[in-house]
């Protein structure tokens, strides 16, 4: 079990990888297992009812109302979707990476033969996701080579589709905290003076490390002519630096860190 968004009352949806070269996404009707069991991949993947063989990358496993167990009731292969804003030389594999600590739920740290030591990997878990990967793609061509940003490194694909992209990873990088303000403010500057607003600005928004503020997350992104909406932003940073609510923790259930085999 690669990853896994779960609804106790609706569908879950599940990212599985079968084989080590296959991915497969599957949806699971609602109650059909013990909730307990639903995230903790040795439970669930031995109540699992076989994968069926064949040719397929999207499953649904529902009630059989014949034999009152779970089964799966289709299979297709499905043409996902994909980044579209594709504009970096290096495409690197999923499934040659290497994960190692999990940052957030669609952001690892990583290492692949193709890049040197370790790098930042983020990805769309989900199909939902891709249009928000698509859109920090696309703010990592705009800030290329102005030291606002981790280094973009490049793009991240699954059976070549790009699902994700590739960052440097900031050593000994934290959240900033109001102590950085000033840092904070002279980075948000330099983007604004690109003519983009970041659209989500808070603490966990900036890696503070020696001294010096990067941006990242780029998902709300957009280019702005309007220098009222741009000083609203900086306006607003001071706030968010202060929270101490821990918003952006962990959600979901993803990549354990031992395998499964399915």
């Amino acid at each position: 079990m690669l990853n896994a968004e779960i609804d106790s009352e609706e569908e879950s949806y599940y990212r599985f990888l079968v084989d080590d070269q296959h991915v497969k996404y599957v949806t699971i009707d609602a109650k059909l297992y013990p909730c307990d069991d639903m995230g903790f991949a040795p439970a669930l993947i031995l109540q699992l009812p076989a994968f069926p063989a064949g040719d397929w990358n999207v499953g649904h496993i529902s009630l059989n109302p014949q034999t009152g167990h779970p089964y799966f009731a289709g299979t297709t292969r499905n043409q996902l979707p994909g980044v579209e804003h594709i504009w970096h030389a290096t495409c690197i594999d999923y499934l040659k990476l290497t994960l190692r600590e999990k940052i957030r739920s669609n952001v690892c740290e990583a290492t692949c033969p193709q890049l040197d030591g370790t790098v930042v990997a983020k990805f769309a878990r989900f199909h939902w996701e891709i249009s928000y990967l698509d859109a920090e793609t696309t703010a990592y061509e705009w800030i290329q080579g102005q030291g606002i940003g981790p280094k973009f490194l490049g793009h991240l694909t699954e059976e070549g589709r790009v699902i994700g992209f590739l960052m440097e990873r900031v050593v000994e990088g934290r959240c900033a905290g109001p102590e950085e303000l000033e840092e904070c403010r002279e980075v948000l500057g330099r983007l604004h003076q690109l003519g983009i607003r970041h659209g989500d600005v808070d603490k966990h928004s900036f890696l503070v490390h020696e001294g010096r503020a990067l941006v990242i997350d780029f998902e709300a992104a957009r280019k702005c002519e309007d220098p009222e909406a741009l000083e609203k932003e900086m306006g607003s940073l001071e706030g968010p630096l202060g929270d101490t609510s821990g918003r952006r923790g962990i959600l979901s259930v993803d990549e354990p860190t031992e395998s499964v085999e399915v």
